[in-house]
């Protein structure tokens, strides 16, 4: 394999098939997540395992999801996408099946750890893919279908979950991840151009790679994880990140990667899409929090309220899409952007005495507001880099957004518990997260999105 980005023509027109099959395969690595958490209580039954045990069974994948993200990447900017992301939905079925038939829990971790960190290429192609399969004038549009896809798909998903675990417990969750991942495998097999030379072998500077910049992204979302409970193995973990994150630095094969990150657009549209990501907080922290504590509403009803801002998220998503392509993916990120810090203000003032139906409302709204500000943002950072180098910045992409929606929750969590009252624990978090989307959009601002990307030097 070789070291050094290679330069690709930018698709003339749009390949939707391969978009569409792009997002269902994201939807799929997704899911693996998200749907899963749903069967945490049976695997506890199952195993005679303790809650805490169980929340492995989410970090043994998500870690490894996170932690091959930028390699994988890089990966993309010089190989065949077709094979390897075929390849990724593959190992997804593998691990899939694994994990439905594992007979000790041990062994579970191993196979959604497997799952995790191949299936996990696939975020890696993502933004590659695009370039390559979508005409620039239509790139808000296929950002717009896959966010659109991957957002109803998991609300569905979810919903799902529970069905199927009642029919035939949680392993039958396994058999479904299996069949979808099957189904993404030929989807991608038939639609993703390819440039006839097959996988990769992988190679020192691939490993070192993998090993550096994905330890440090796994230690750094390790720390998120024990920041409240336990803040020494934090804090070591955030040592461990910022060590392997030195040393990937330092490292020849990512003086592209570096010097893509130092161009202010980039770098800056970057940070704000993890400040932005942090809504995270409201909605997966305080408010299901307070609805719960305060207002001692049923967890059916918490989540039908919650799905509101998914609602909301989804019949924008569609309309940010067209409004990028015909006024400029910047500047309608930097609106929605605007609109999000806007939507939040309601939801600053909610107390034990606010309706379910004004609540969802409220919740709906920002998520109207959300559904304008991703997928614009998304297209603008692709946008911003170099067409050699779509691959690594699709990657930062997914990984900004994964710390993004972990920070969120963990500074919530931390304001909550600085309050006297739960009502003043919930408002305590709600504005965190409002200075965090505040802050966002600053950072917007300054990377100036109203004027026409100019792709950052490799």
């Amino acid at each position: 394999m070789t070291t050094t980005a290679t330069k690709a023509p930018e698709a003339a027109t749009t390949r939707w098939g391969a978009i569409l099959a792009v997002g269902f395969a994201q939807l799929v690595v997704a899911g693996g997540m998200s749907t899963l958490a749903v069967a945490l209580p049976a695997i506890r039954t199952d195993f005679a395992v303790t809650e805490a045990a169980t929340a492995w069974v989410l970090l043994s994948y998500a870690l490894p999801v996170g932690a091959v993200a930028i390699a994988a990447g890089r990966l993309a900017d010089r190989a065949d996408l077709r094979a390897v992301s075929v390849f990724s939905m593959a190992a997804l079925v593998v691990g899939s099946v694994a994990a439905a038939l594992a007979p000790t829990f041990g062994l579970l971790l191993a196979a959604r750890a497997f799952a995790g960190l191949l299936g996990g290429l696939l975020f890696g192609m993502t933004g590659r893919i695009i370039v390559t399969s979508a005409a620039a004038s239509q790139r808000g549009r296929a950002m717009s279908a896959i966010a659109l896809m991957m957002t109803v798909g998991g609300m569905g998903m979810v919903g799902v979950g529970g069905f199927l675990i009642a029919a035939f417990d949680w392993r039958g969750l396994f058999w479904v991840l299996a069949a979808m991942s099957a189904i993404a495998l030929v989807a991608l097999a038939v639609t993703v151009p390819s440039n006839g030379t097959g996988l990769p072998r992988p190679d020192r500077a691939l490993l070192v790679d993998t090993a550096t910049s994905g330890g440090a992204i796994a230690a750094f979302l390790l720390a998120f994880e024990y920041l409240d409970t336990a803040p020494w193995i934090a804090l070591g973990a955030l040592a461990s990140s910022l060590v392997l994150g030195t040393v990937w630095v330092r490292q020849k094969s990512s003086a592209p990667t570096v010097a893509l990150l130092r161009s202010p657009q980039v770098s800056g549209a970057l940070l704000s899409l993890t400040l932005m990501s942090g809504v995270g907080g409201l909605l997966n922290f305080s408010l299901p929090f307070l609805l719960t504590d305060v207002q001692e509403v049923r967890p059916e009803l918490v989540s039908t309220v919650m799905l509101t801002f998914i609602g909301g998220v989804a019949v924008m998503t569609p309309v940010s899409g067209w409004l990028a392509d015909r006024f400029g993916a910047g500047r309608v990120s930097l609106a929605g952007a605007g609109l999000v810090v806007m939507g939040v203000v309601p939801l600053l003032f909610v107390d034990g005495d606010t309706g379910l139906w004004d609540l969802g409302t409220r919740i709906a709204l920002l998520g109207l507001a959300f559904g304008v500000f991703n997928s614009p943002m998304n297209a603008h950072l692709l946008a911003a880099a170099p067409a050699e180098q779509s691959g690594t910045a699709g990657a930062f992409m997914a990984t900004t957004r994964t710390i993004g929606t972990s920070l969120g929750p963990v500074l919530a969590a931390l304001a909550w518990g600085l309050g006297a009252t739960a009502v003043d624990g919930y408002r305590l978090s709600a504005w965190t997260v409002a200075a965090l989307l505040l802050l966002g959009a600053a950072l917007q601002v300054t990377t100036k999105p109203w004027r026409t990307p100019v792709p950052a030097t490799a």
